[in-house]
């Protein structure tokens, strides 16, 4: 006699307890511990019976101990030991596998972990990785591990802050960065911040902008960017980084990217949101805000006319399953937002246009506080503007005349509507998220500002009803923990400052 097993678990994982992706013919759970998969093919567990027959002559069957029923001895120190080899050596990969944010990190941590950048950043990553693990699966040993880790990063970066050389010491950028990811995932700080940009700014400030000039020290310069942008942006603060040199510097032998020359433009952003604290500021704001605005429409021209082939709007396969289930009464963009994707050739180009909507809605906000509107600065859309929307909804879904198969995205002066921009930026997050999940190159860290912007739009600006929020929220993990993630990222100045 036998039990079936019901996990659908590969043989490797059942042994190692451990959640099994269940993929076919090797599982990725094994492909990236690195172990040999040890395949579906379900054992036959024997149990042995035989009559048996007692003083009152009645039969009963009884169980015959084997081999396989003895209770099993102590394990020795060596199986101790390579349990926990397996169990650290695990915590990566379950760290990857469900952690809501993994997908997002990912490249920049695998590079920042690699062997051209200190040891200590090596040490960071199973800090968080091991204190992640442990603390989702109640591992109280393991959890320790990751905090001793922890301990040590934080004793040996303030040794090595000490160091003379400007390049090694501007590495160490990368080190804080994973610092900030270990607060933000471990000690559960708040999206925007977590308290090692200080750190970080100190580094960059003694450095000096012509320190990054060399080829993987830009790409770790736009990382400390993009982290200090988010910071800023959270705090509602100027950021040095606005500053001429510091945009100009670091690129006189290489030429600037569509991501730099955005960053360029959102780098004066949290420093409008500061000065619209001020009612006096508040024109020179708007003229600001204007010259911004026309920089942004500039850098969506250019980069349509070098990405405009890279990008598809595909409908989601259960889209016809899922519209039967809304009410009569969702909104189209609503419906819009379920029923579609855009689809990009490279992460980047998806990365950029999430980041320009974001832009472009923080934009709309600062103009709306400067103009003396107060917080959440809904957008009171008349019939006219709703039969618009409507109207380019269903040409975008291929549901009226003037589709744009060829061009999906909306160029400057479509999108006359903060929500337009919010769903366009929504709809880019299920290639965004796949896409990272698998690229093998560096990717700029995405921080949570440009999401949590969007999601403030679907949150309080486009009045939707609790459960049309829920159903699109609902689509993608990064949206478990919402108000923590995301608190901050929006304009909270104005004649209402919340």
């Amino acid at each position: 006699m036998g039990r079936q097993p019901t996990s659908g678990y590969c043989q490797t994982c059942r042994k190692r307890r451990v959640k099994c992706d269940k993929a076919r013919p090797c599982c990725g759970q094994c492909s990236v511990s690195g172990r040999r998969c040890g395949g579906y093919d379900l054992p036959l567990r024997m149990e042995v019976y035989g009559v048996h027959t007692g003083n009152n002559g009645a039969r009963q069957l009884v169980r015959i101990p084997t081999a396989s029923s003895k209770p099993p001895s102590a394990p020795t120190p060596e199986l101790r030991l390579n349990h926990v080899r397996e169990e650290l050596e695990a915590a990566p990969a379950y760290f990857f596998a469900t952690w809501n944010w993994a997908p997002f990190f990912r490249p920049l941590l695998l590079s920042a972990a690699s062997d051209e950048f200190p040891e200590i950043n090596k040490i960071c990553f199973r800090a968080i990785s091991q204190g992640y693990a442990g603390r989702s699966v109640g591992d109280g040993a393991l959890q320790n591990k990751g905090r001793l880790l922890y301990g040590r990063v934080l004793s040996e970066v303030q040794l090595l802050l000490q160091e003379p050389a400007k390049p090694r010491l501007a590495r160490l950028g990368f080190t804080m960065i994973m610092m900030e990811v270990y607060e933000f995932t471990i000690n559960k700080v708040r999206g925007g911040s977590p308290p090692h940009h200080v750190g970080l700014t100190h580094i960059l400030h003694h450095c000096g902008p012509e320190t990054f000039q060399e080829r993987r020290l830009l790409e770790l310069y736009r990382c400390c960017r993009a982290m200090l942008i988010c910071q800023a942006l959270y705090r509602q603060s100027r950021c040095f980084l606005e500053d001429t040199p510091w945009k100009t510097v670091p690129w006189r032998h290489a030429h600037k990217t569509f991501e730099d020359r955005l960053a360029d433009i959102m780098i004066h952003m949290p420093g409008i949101a500061e000065a619209l604290a001020v009612p006096q500021n508040r024109p020179s704001s708007l003229d600001k805000i204007k010259t911004l605005s026309a920089a942004l429409h500039e850098w969506r021209w250019d980069w349509h006319a070098a990405n405009s082939a890279c990008v598809r709007r595909v409908r989601d396969a259960t889209a016809s399953l899922n519209d039967a289930h809304l009410a009569p009464e969702t909104p189209a963009l609503v419906r819009h937002m379920l029923r579609t994707t855009l689809e990009f050739d490279t992460p980047r180009q998806a990365l950029d246009i999430l980041y320009y909507n974001a832009a472009i809605i923080y934009l709309a906000q600062l103009d709306a506080a400067a103009r003396g509107q107060r917080y959440p600065y809904p957008e009171l859309l008349t019939s006219a503007d709703q039969r618009y929307i409507r109207r380019y909804v269903a040409a975008d879904d291929g549901g009226g005349s003037g589709g744009n198969n060829s061009n999906p995205l909306l160029l400057p002066g479509q999108a006359r509507f903060r929500c337009q921009a919010a769903a366009e930026a929504f709809t880019t997050l299920s290639c965004v998220t796949r896409l990272l999940a698998t690229t093998p190159g560096m990717e700029t860290v995405v921080t949570p500002s440009a999401i949590g912007i969007v999601y403030w739009v679907l949150r309080d600006q486009m009045q939707l009803l609790e459960e049309h929020l829920q159903l699109l929220l609902s689509r993608y993990a990064i949206f478990r923990d919402p108000e923590r993630d995301f608190g901050g990222y929006f304009v909270k100045v104005g004649d209402g400052e919340t």
